[in-house]
């Protein structure tokens, strides 16, 4: 399984929604991504299930930001 994190806080909307929408794409079945929003991707993770990603967000910091690990299902899960 790969796993890697984008650090996108210093980012000006929209462009964390639009990196963390490309890295999803690009990732293959049971393949993670983590990245680091400014603060809690609300529209991040609505579009991110209509697509049929698995996308668990943790608490956020103190500052404001939120991980999100982003995980595409594999095949078999995808067809459930």
């Amino acid at each position: 399984m790969a796993s890697n994190e984008l650090d996108m806080r210093h980012l000006e909307a929209p462009e964390p929604m639009v990196r963390a929408l490309d890295a999803a794409s690009r990732l293959a079945p049971n393949e993670v991504v983590v990245i680091v929003a400014p603060r809690f991707p609300r529209t991040l993770l609505i579009e991110l299930a209509y697509l049929g990603f698995e996308a668990e967000p943790e608490a956020p910091q103190a500052d404001g930001s939120v991980r999100v690990t982003i995980r595409c299902p594999d095949d078999a899960e995808a067809q459930d």
